[in-house]
């Protein structure tokens, strides 16, 4: 058993003790024994070594739950409890009845997009490692500028992509001139003015929507960045970083599969 199938199975846990945490007659069965239970492996299939390694990944697990503030020691109704009983916060109660791509769990969410988008890069992917790992800690304003800077990242990419798709060396050398050094705002603009000249030239597929993942998904998450930065310390609202970190996964799967087509249809502006 890995850690992800461990980290899923008590997060599944959890998640199952959400009705008794709303009847005050009934006790959630919430306990490092019970957790201990879930992962117990047939006797004649784990090692007592074995087995103990499991045990141990487990309750690392259960601390970075505490740490994230999913979790707290003991036991809501008893004042006077301590370990191994566990308690789910307010916030922990919110975070569990989310989707799948949940950012308080790092490992979940970027192996998700990775199963997602399996050809996304491995610097967008170490970006939102780092990303989901400050949301899920709290730390909304290292996770904002952390999340724009994986965007950008997918955008500078896509315009070395979309370089290397231009086969007409004049308007090649025109746009790179264009982009050479520039900040990141000129370059999407140059870019996009391109693409709204060659977009005919995509497969539909490509063609439909691409604004709304570029000027929609890709501005807004670059100027919530850019409202972050700059000296203001200011700090996004955890729901709707919560949805950035949503709908990423959708712009980041467009922007991938742009880059592969143009990698795989070098010579598609050619005569245009």
């Amino acid at each position: 058993m890995d850690r992800y199938e461990i980290r899923s199975k008590i997060i599944d846990h959890l998640k199952q003790q959400l009705p008794s945490m709303e009847d005050p007659d009934r006790l959630p069965k919430i306990q490092i024994g019970y957790i201990y239970n879930l992962l117990r492996e047939p006797a004649q299939d784990a090692s007592h070594g074995k087995q103990t390694r499991v045990f141990s990944v487990a309750r690392e697990i259960i601390q970075e739950l505490i740490n994230n503030g999913i979790l707290y020691v003991g036991n809501a109704g008893d004042q006077n409890s301590g370990y191994p009983w566990l308690t789910v916060t307010e916030y922990g109660k919110e975070a569990l009845i989310q989707d799948d791509w949940l950012p308080y769990d790092p490992d979940g969410y970027v192996n998700a997009l990775k199963t997602k988008i399996p050809h996304i890069d491995s610097t967008t992917l170490a970006y939102m490692n780092e990303a989901v790992t400050a949301y899920s800690r709290r730390q909304l304003l290292a996770a904002t500028l952390l999340l724009g800077v994986a965007s950008e990242n997918l955008i500078l990419l896509l315009i070395k992509a979309f370089l290397g798709w231009m086969n007409d060396t004049k308007l090649k050398a025109g746009f790179e001139k264009k982009v050479q050094g520039k900040l990141i705002s000129l370059q999407y603009k140059e870019l996009k003015e391109e693409l709204a000249a060659h977009i005919h030239l995509w497969p539909q597929g490509l063609q439909d929507n691409w604004e709304i993942y570029l000027d929609g998904i890709f501005s807004f998450i670059r100027l919530s960045k850019n409202d972050m930065g700059y000296f203001t310390a200011k700090k996004l609202d955890a729901k709707l970083l919560y949805a950035h970190f949503q709908v990423f996964v959708e712009y980041a799967g467009f922007v991938s599969d742009v880059i592969t087509w143009c990698g795989e249809n070098k010579s598609a502006l050619a005569g245009s």
